[in-house]
């Protein structure tokens, strides 16, 4: 059998694993080569995982990478589907969507076949736009129960986990930085806003000068001008 240690996770990875509800069924939406429930599965951590993807391509991968790290079929289940389709209602208790677009995973949460509050906790790392991500599940039916940055081949990758809550529970996280995050004092966290005021620098120095942009520049520089609010408060 492939011993544990064989399978090495990213920072990124791991800290998506760290937010998966222990002794508990999980289910890894586009789970691509499958890693991260393959090693919840190895280290005890979740007795069951459901994965899924879009295409047969990844399952393929991913029932290679199973049999490769000798876990035995009776734990985990790979469906083709896309979004939350495959997945039943309440058959898992953590939800894991990570590495695709903000866009996308937000369009799984407006064309889902039933009510997603039926999970306990749902784990993303979106690639783009967090913060309307976020902004969207605050403003609706979620919480947000955890919150960390990580790196990743240069990049810091947001992560965060949210939870059902009752109509009086309702926090809309909708700041350019989590407020969440800010509260935690993530050790990332400088650095990753020194990230977001270089990147809308960038923005604004491609604006140019032109008239027909002007709009659009009062627009960046008004969000520059709250990256550094935030920096200089952290």
């Amino acid at each position: 059998m492939t011993t544990l240690n064989k399978l090495r996770l990213s920072e990124r990875m791991l800290a998506v694993e760290s937010m998966v509800l222990s002794s508990k069924a999980v289910a890894d939406i586009g789970t691509d080569h499958g890693f991260i429930p393959a090693d919840l599965l190895l280290k005890g951590i979740c007795p069951f995982a459901v994965m899924t993807d879009v295409n047969e391509g990844p399952l393929e991968k991913c029932r290679k990478n199973m049999a490769d790290l000798g876990l035995s079929p009776d734990l985990y289940e790979l469906r083709l589907g896309n979004g939350f389709e495959p997945i039943k209602p309440e058959e898992v208790s953590t939800v894991i969507i990570a590495g695709m677009g903000g866009e996308l995973i937000q369009s799984m949460f407006e064309n889902v076949p039933y009510d997603p509050t039926c999970f306990e906790r749902i784990v993303l790392q979106p690639r783009t736009h967090a913060d309307d991500l976020r902004a969207f599940l605050t403003e609706s039916s979620f919480k947000i129960s955890d919150y960390r940055l990580a790196r990743e081949r240069g990049r810091i990758c947001e992560i965060f986990a949210v939870e059902p809550c009752s109509a009086g529970e309702y926090t809309p996280d909708n700041g350019l930085v989590s407020s969440f995050l800010l509260e935690k004092s993530d050790p990332l966290l400088s650095g990753f806003v020194d990230r977001k005021i270089h990147s809308v620098k960038s923005v604004l120095l491609s604006l140019g000068n032109a008239k027909k942009d002007t709009d659009k520049k009062a627009v960046w520089n008004a969000v520059l001008l709250q990256f550094q609010d935030i920096r200089r408060n952290l």
